[in-house]
């Protein structure tokens, strides 16, 4: 067992409803102790991709042990599947989506178990398959005493596509402010890049050709272009709604143009 278990949610079942209430109050009842972290529960509903990019930016800030509950599934599946990962000494529960490759490197997975479940479970899976399995894993239970060793679903659609002078990058994420977060990395930008000028177009007529430190260096409603503390592109409006002023909404396009 844990000596003080560390749970977290990310969901798309937002504030609302009693479902979030339901899973947390499940936990407390086997576990008093338990030290429950809202990741988020305002997940754009179904998109896995948004979710993987908030858990990407923050799982390896928590401490060993740490047990996080997925509940953001893409679409019900012919054959769904539901499965518990163990991976840099912590432990990921969710739908077999893709949404575990959006998020883990694959040399980061240590063990991969398919969760059982009867098909009434699928009615609400975070209560019925996931609360039971984070469970059993604080109380000490072995991985492979719940479920059977699987592989998982992969997807590709966080990585932008490189080619030798253009960089197609798209929106993954706005976040709080407004602010438009891509999936291109400064490392990438600067490795193909290797210092050439450059344009990052936002549409035809409208580009960046100078990345700012940070979003003051540019007045306040200007556009600005900056690698955020993650590391991602992010285009922004400084003091503004960038991606609403801009009309950027995930999914876009951002072009990179090496001269």
């Amino acid at each position: 067992m844990f000596a003080v278990p560390v749970i977290t949610f990310l969901t798309d079942l937002g504030n609302k409803d009693y479902y979030v209430p339901l899973m947390k109050g499940q936990i407390l009842a086997a576990q008093p102790n338990a030290n429950i972290i809202d990741i988020s529960h305002a997940v754009e509903p179904f998109h896995i991709a948004e979710a993987a990019f908030i858990l990407k930016g923050c799982y390896k800030a928590f401490p060993q042990g740490t047990v996080h509950i997925i509940t953001v599934d893409s679409e019900q599946e012919l054959q769904p599947a539901c499965i518990m990962v163990r991976a840099a000494a912590q432990y990921f529960i969710c739908h077999d989506n893709g949404f575990i490759s959006l998020v883990l490197d694959e040399t980061e997975i240590e063990e991969v178990i398919n969760l059982p479940f009867f098909a009434e479970d699928l009615v609400f899976p975070g209560s019925r398959i996931f609360i039971p399995a984070a469970l059993a894993v604080l109380e000490g239970k072995k991985m492979q005493t719940l479920g059977t060793p699987a592989n998982f679903l992969r997807k590709g659609n966080l990585l932008p596509v490189i080619e030798e002078s253009i960089i197609r990058a798209s929106v993954v994420y706005i976040d709080n402010f407004g602010n438009a977060v891509t999936n291109l990395h400064q490392s990438d930008f600067e490795r193909y890049g290797a210092g050439r000028k450059f344009r990052i177009y936002i549409s035809r007529q409208e580009y960046f050709q100078e990345i700012c430190k940070y979003y003051g260096e540019v007045p306040e409603g200007e556009k600005v272009c900056l690698f955020a503390s993650d590391g991602f592109l992010e285009i922004a409006i400084n003091k503004g709604n960038g991606s609403g002023l801009l009309g950027i909404k995930i999914g876009k396009t951002v072009l990179v143009e090496f001269l």
